[in-house]
């Protein structure tokens, strides 16, 4: 890349998912549109700038597969609102709150199908990136569709636990690292990239659950604690953490194995997380 900074082209993304979800759709567009201004962390767009400024990949080629992934999340995020009835996304009314279940679909619908559009920016390779973002999307759908048949489930294996926890998110946080990858010919260390993705997605489920115990037995929705405590772990909320700190740190080792150092955000944000959750074990 020829920028700065990965953060430096965060807006051109922006301006590109805009342009894509607005061209000529109506109600969904501005409904997607209403969706982004409620602004969001941008990880997944931000992984995918800074992998491709450290592997020495062109500008149209960086936003490209930023504006690719950050559609996706923000496509599985409407969808998962709907599917879970939450009412708030990012102190405002989700989607389907705000314009109905079936424009939430349709919104979800329109973000999956911007995202290949976003794909075309990398010119004779993006059947190939097509190829492989069908692969982490089809994962992430079989993962929702786990987590969904745990519902009202008791469930004691920590490996099932795990399975599903990377299944949901890790996809998509692999796919920036390995559309990177790809555009720079080192398939040979997709690998890599697939597992630190997938610690740190079972980390952050599990940190997740943290925040979430009451809510989750209430809702009888698969987490953590309750796993290993059907497990019969005599302190399942020491556990948890202590289980996230590892998976955290696992993924920062793995980040910062990647050539080039384009792992290099994902590394750090696993060692804020794993630092943040060690705090809380040392002060308990």
């Amino acid at each position: 890349m020829h920028s700065n900074d990965a953060t430096s082209n965060i807006e051109q993304v922006e301006q590109r998912m805009l342009d894509l979800v607005l061209q000529g759709t109506g109600e969904a567009g501005k409904a997607a549109a209403y969706h982004f201004s409620a602004g969001g962390s941008r990880v997944r767009a931000l992984l995918a700038l800074q992998a491709a400024r450290a592997l020495a990949l062109r500008d149209h080629e960086a936003i490209a597969i930023a504006t690719a992934c950050e559609l996706l999340h923000n496509a599985s995020l409407v969808h998962d609102d709907l599917q879970d009835r939450d009412v708030v996304r990012r102190g405002r009314d989700a989607v389907w709150h705000r314009y109905g279940e079936a424009a939430a679909i349709c919104v979800g619908d329109l973000l999956l199908s911007a995202a290949y559009a976003a794909l075309a920016g990398t010119g004779s390779h993006a059947a190939a990136l097509m190829a492989r973002m069908h692969q982490r999307v089809a994962a992430v759908i079989g993962g929702q569709c786990d987590d969904i048949a745990m519902q009202g489930r008791t469930l004691d294996s920590l490996a099932a636990y795990e399975q599903v926890a990377q299944g949901k998110s890790g996809p998509l946080l692999i796919l920036p690292l390995e559309l990177a990858l790809a555009l720079a010919g080192r398939t040979d260390a997709i690998a890599t990239a697939a597992e630190a993705g997938s610690l740190f997605a079972i980390g952050y489920q599990i940190a997740d659950d943290l925040e979430d115990v009451e809510r989750d037995a209430l809702n009888e929705e698969l987490n953590i604690v309750a796993v290993l405590a059907a497990a019969g772990e005599p302190q399942p909320l020491a556990c948890a953490r202590e289980l996230a700190v590892t998976r955290f740190r696992q993924a920062h080792a793995a980040a910062s194995a990647l050539p080039s150092n384009c792992g290099a955000l994902l590394a750090e944000q696993a060692l804020r997380r794993s630092a943040a959750l060690s705090a809380v074990l040392e002060s308990a």
